[in-house]
């Protein structure tokens, strides 16, 4: 009995050892990678759909971290034949990164409320907007951790922009930015300047984790599409990663296209067109912007246009081919970066329709972390510059600033009427009022990380099945757009380039008098499940039941027909999908629908 006993200690404390290097090499890989990341940020990003779009990163974790814990916890208990000296490295190895993660902070925050979205948040529903008569045209050209101090040559050995120091020096940019706690990452960087809100991690029953992003939260693309605008985003790396494709297909964008939907699109095959390991080069993003411009520009309607750089996006930032190594380090990019972004803004310039568009300049966000050209360097700016502004804009450089404050400025930059300059949090660069960050100082990030019962709400759905009953176009027509599908789904999600789904629904195209056929193309998740069976059913009757193997080729092709007598006179058609699996956890909703067609022989 004391043998066994001595084993299962000598177990637990070797399995406790093993997870405690574990956390340790992994908190020393992230902050070489990103910098400091707190516990927030990496629940955030595992609930926000990273793990799949990411796994050379897993590999490298699974590498460098978890192996050499194995192989250390395996020399320590060879040499420390004490259980107690084991445990005690364990419990100051986890110390040190629950520490440094600032779990603590965060357990404690997590139930403490603030009131400050209640006593400031300007709901952007219920605000009174003017739009001109001649709408401008809004371009924002967002680069990736793109930083002002870049051209300060004590810090980085030369100015690396000089083209942008240039346009910022003939045109608007504003001095005092400050980048909010926690926000150091790009799709927190899009929430806060699109919503004025920052990105929180939230606690809600009634939010599922995949089936929307924020959709009680209205942006300044959502007000602007309501206005007769026509919106578009594009970025060279996967819409998948961090759910950025949800995001903007959620929050006002006609047209989202990442890695994936731009190959497609453009025929983009070859190595030539790959940058960083996160996607496409920025020398084919303007290319290609520059192609989109010209389409979009011919419309009767203004539009806003996004465009998100990616060859600065470290770790593994890319040099493109064209530009010579000045510097032989990572300062070749930023120069690099620099001057094509000059470039495009040359050939906006000399464009028809540059005369009615303002152009904004924007960093994402600041470089995650310390930056490696000026490490002690704590304040550090991203670059902003607001080109041909509509005409009587008053502004002072000297404002102390955050992204919350990037909405309500672009806004008023294009001659729109924002009342009091207020949008959400934010406040117009452009108005007399404050900022928050002007009227609260660092308080400002202390109310931010608390609770608040206005910004879970934000993360609040109300789900709803009733049958939408959209017509069908035509007996025989394939269904396979985004929005297309989406008009036949009473609720549904956009991952991983899948609608994912549990109910269609739609009224027929003409009187039925026989069987219907459906045919459709679609995935399914099986994660830890081995097996899935997937039931149909139409009109409440069931008519089909898959069963499915997870080496099944995917997406999977299945046709099924309908008896005349279940659809009936009024030509309506419901049909469900009940699944066996994860119910509504992440991307388990029903199947992932691709295409689909109902025909009649």
């Amino acid at each position: 009995m004391s043998k066994i006993k001595n084993i299962l200690s000598d177990s637990l404390s070797f399995a406790l050892l093993v997870l405690s290097l574990t956390a340790l090499f992994s908190w020393f890989r992230t902050n070489h990678l990103w910098g400091n990341v707190y516990f927030e940020q990496i629940l955030l990003n595992l609930g926000n759909g990273t793990i799949e779009p990411a796994k050379d990163i897993i590999r490298g974790y699974v590498l460098l971290c978890i192996i050499p814990a194995i192989v250390l916890s395996l020399l320590l208990a060879t040499l420390i034949n004490k259980n107690r000296y084991l445990i005690l490295i364990s419990v100051l190895s986890l110390s040190y990164c629950i520490y440094k993660i600032q779990l603590i902070p965060f357990l404690i925050n997590q139930n403490t409320y603030s009131t400050l979205y209640e006593d400031e948040y300007a709901n952007p529903e219920n605000i009174d907007f003017y739009f001109p008569g001649k709408k401008r045209n809004i371009i924002v050209l967002y680069m990736e951790s793109m930083e002002t101090e870049y051209a300060n040559p004590q810090l980085a050995g030369d100015n690396l922009l000089p083209n942008l120091s240039r346009l910022a020096k003939e045109n608007i940019s504003f001095d005092g930015y400050r980048q909010l706690q926690n926000q150091d990452y790009t799709i927190a960087g899009m929430i806060t300047s699109f919503c004025s809100v920052p990105l929180r991690l939230t606690q809600n029953n009634n939010y599922t984790t995949y089936n929307n992003f924020m959709p009680g939260l209205i942006c300044y693309p959502e007000i602007l599409k309501e206005n007769g605008y026509k919106t578009y985003f594009m970025k060279g790396a996967t819409l998948d990663f961090t759910r950025t494709g949800m995001f903007f297909h959620d929050h006002g964008f006609d047209d989202v296209k990442g890695n994936a939907e731009l190959k497609q699109a453009y025929g983009l095959s070859g190595p030539e067109y790959q940058g960083t390991s996160w996607g496409l080069n920025d020398r084919t993003l303007y290319s290609i912007a520059k192609e989109r411009l010209r389409e979009i520009s011919r419309q009767p309607e203004p539009f806003l246009f996004i465009l998100l750089t990616l060859d600065t996006h470290g770790p593994d930032v890319y040099l493109d081919k064209q530009c010579p190594a000045r510097f032989n380090d990572s300062r070749d990019v930023i120069f690099c970066a620099d001057k094509m972004m000059g470039g495009f803004i040359d050939w906006i310039k000399q464009q028809d329709f540059y005369q009615n568009t303002t152009i904004v300049i924007l960093g994402d966000h600041t470089r995650t972390g310390k930056n490696d050209l000026y490490p002690q360097q704590k304040k550090r700016h991203i670059v902003n510059i607001i080109i041909n502004p509509a005409e009587n804009i008053n502004f002072s450089a000297s404002r102390e600033w955050t992204s919350l404050d990037s909405a309500a400025t672009i806004l008023q930059a294009a001659g729109i009427g924002v009342p009091e300059g207020k949008f959400g949090l934010g406040r117009s660069l452009f108005s007399d009022t404050p900022t928050l960050r002007e009227s609260m100082g660092n308080n400002l990030d202390i109310e931010l990380t608390k609770r608040s019962a206005l910004y879970d709400a934000f993360n609040t759905i109300e789900r709803t099945f009733e049958p939408l009953y959209n017509p069908y176009p035509e007996w025989g027509r394939v269904i396979n757009r985004i929005t297309d599908i989406q008009n036949y789904a009473s609720f549904s999600d956009v991952a991983f380039s899948t609608i994912w789904l549990d109910t269609l629904s739609m009224t027929l195209p003409q009187d039925i008098n026989k069987k219907v056929s459906f045919d459709i193309w679609f995935k399914i998740l099986f994660m830890a499940n081995k097996h899935r069976t997937v039931e149909v059913f139409a009109n409440k009757q069931k008519i089909a039941e898959w069963a499915f193997e997870d080496t099944v080729v995917q997406p999977i092709y299945k046709s099924v027909d309908i008896p005349a007598e279940i659809i009936g006179n009024d030509r309506k058609l419901l049909l469900e999908f009940r699944n066996d699996g994860l119910g509504h956890t992440p991307v388990g909703i029903g199947i992932g629908v691709q295409k689909f067609m109902l025909s009649q022989d």
